[in-house]
C-alpha cells in the first residue's frame, strides 16, 4: 500500500514538473518576467488557423457524436433494461430553492451590469457554481423520489469539493507552459492575492457540478443502460506501459512544443492516473470496458459536455462585448486563445474545443477516485453505477 501511494505521489510530481523542465528547455533556461503571474490578463501568442488540423478534429468531433448517437455502428448491442420500481413522489429539497436563488440571483446581478454590491460581483463564482450544484442535486432528489447525493451522502459532496481546489488548480498551474490558452481579462479589477484566493475557493464548485451531472443522467430511461452492452476491450499491460509512457512524455512535451502539444494538458493527466490506478486494482470508468459496458465512460464524460456549455453561456452573458473590449464585474470572466482552431466559437469557446470537455469530464471521477484512495477516505461514489445510483 505504501509503495502504491508513492508511485501515486511520484505521477503527480511528474505532473507538476516535467511540463516545466520542458518550458525552461524551451526559453533557454530563463522563463520570461511576466511568466509565473496569476491570474493572466493577455495571453500568448498562438499558431493561427489550420484547416488540416481543424478537418481531422472536425472529423474526430463527428466520430464522437455519433458513437453517442448511433452507438449500434460501433459493434453495441441493444441493453437489456430491467424493470425498475416506481418513484415515490416527493417535493423538491430546500436546498433546490437556495440553489435556484444562489444561481439566478447572482447571474442576474451580473447580466443587468448593476455595480453593488462588488464582494458578491466579484465573488461570484462562488454562489453561481454551488447554487447550480444545490440546483441538480435539488432535480435529482425529485426524480429520484428522494434520493441524491447530498441527502444520502453528504459529506462525500464535501470530500469531492476538497479534491475539486486540487484537481482543477493544477490546470491553472499548467495553463502557464501552454502560453495561456485561456486566461482573464477582467482579473485586475481585484488584487491578484485576492483573485488567487477567490480562484481556490471559487473552484471547490467544479467536481461537484459533474457528479451532479452523472446522477441526473442516470435517471432518465435512455440514458442509464445506453451503452451496457458493446465491444470488449481488454488492454494488455504492455500496452498501458507505453500509454504511460507516451503520457508523460506528453506532459514534458507540452512545455517544450506550447502551440503543437498544449491538448496533452487535458489527456495525460487522466491517462496517467487511470493506468497507475488499475495496476493497483482500483476500480476507475474505464474498468467496466473490459466486460462491454461503456456506460460509466460514456455517460461522465458528457457530464462536463453539457456543464461546459452551461457555463460558456452564462459566462459570455454576463459581461458586455464592444468595440472597447469586454466590460464585467465579474473578475473571472475567462477567454481562450487556443492554436490552430481558434475559430469559429460558441460563446468564447473555439466549437472544436467542446471536445475536450469530454475527457475532463471522466479526469474529474479518476481525480475523486485517485484523491480519496491517496488519503484513504470511504467513498460510495468512487463506483457510481456499481451502487446503483
Amino acid at each position: 500500500m505504501h509503495r502504491k501511494v508513492l508511485y501515486l505521489v511520484l505521477a503527480l510530481g511528474g505532473l507538476v514538473f516535467l511540463p516545466y523542465i520542458g518550458s525552461l528547455m524551451h526559453y533557454e533556461g530563463t522563463f520570461p518576467k511576466e511568466f509565473f503571474e496569476y491570474p493572466p490578463l493577455v495571453a500568448g501568442e498562438k499558431a493561427p488557423f489550420n484547416k488540416v488540423i481543424f478537418g481531422l478534429l472536425s472529423v474526430a468531433f463527428l466520430g464522437t457524436a455519433l458513437l453517442y448517437i448511433y452507438p449500434r455502428i460501433f459493434g453495441f448491442k441493444k441493453p437489456i433494461v430491467q424493470a425498475e420500481k416506481p418513484v415515490a413522489k416527493v417535493a423538491y429539497p430546500f436546498w433546490f430553492w437556495t440553489g435556484l436563488i444562489m444561481w439566478a440571483g447572482t447571474l442576474a446581478l451580473l447580466f443587468a451590469r448593476i455595480r453593488e454590491p462588488k464582494w458578491l460581483l466579484h465573488w461570484s463564482d462562488l454562489p453561481i457554481f454551488w447554487g447550480f450544484t444545490f440546483l441538480l442535486d435539488g432535480i435529482v432528489y425529485k426524480r429520484k423520489g428522494g434520493e441524491s447525493i447530498i441527502a444520502t451522502v453528504p459529506r462525500e459532496i464535501v470530500g469531492i469539493a476538497v479534491a475539486s481546489v486540487a484537481g482543477w488548480m493544477i490546470f491553472e498551474y499548467l495553463n502557464f507552459f501552454v502560453d495561456e490558452n485561456w486566461y482573464y481579462p477582467r482579473g485586475f479589477i481585484v488584487p491578484d492575492n485576492e483573485f488567487l484566493i477567490y480562484a481556490i475557493i471559487g473552484s471547490s464548485g467544479l467536481l461537484p457540478m459533474a457528479f451532479e451531472w452523472y446522477s441526473l443522467l442516470r435517471t432518465f430511461k435512455g440514458m442509464k443502460n445506453r451503452w451496457d452492452n458493446g465491444p470488449k476491450i481488454n488492454f494488455p499491460s504492455w500496452l498501458k506501459n507505453i500509454l504511460l509512457v507516451l503520457a508523460f512524455g506528453g506532459m514534458f512535451a507540452s512545455g517544450l512544443f506550447p502551440n503543437g502539444l498544449f491538448f496533452s494538458l487535458w489527456v495525460s493527466p487522466l491517462v496517467i492516473l487511470t493506468i497507475l490506478l488499475e495496476k493497483f486494482g482500483v476500480w476507475t470508468p474505464f474498468t467496466p470496458i473490459k466486460n462491454g459496458n461503456w456506460t460509466p465512460i460514456l455517460l461522465f464524460a458528457l457530464t462536463y459536455l453539457f456543464q461546459g456549455v452551461t457555463m460558456e453561456g452564462w459566462n459570455y452573458f454576463s459581461a458586455a462585448h464592444g468595440a472597447d473590449g469586454i466590460f464585467t464585474y465579474a473578475p473571472a470572466y475567462w477567454v481562450y486563445s487556443i492554436p490552430y482552431v481558434d475559430t469559429p466559437k460558441l460563446f468564447e469557446m473555439p466549437i472544436l474545443g467542446y471536445l475536450g470537455y469530454l475527457p475532463f469530464g471522466v479526469y474529474c471521477w479518476v481525480w475523486w477516485i485517485m484523491f480519496a484512495y491517496l488519503l484513504a477516505i470511504p467513498t460510495k461514489l468512487a463506483k457510481l453505477e456499481a451502487e446503483g445510483n
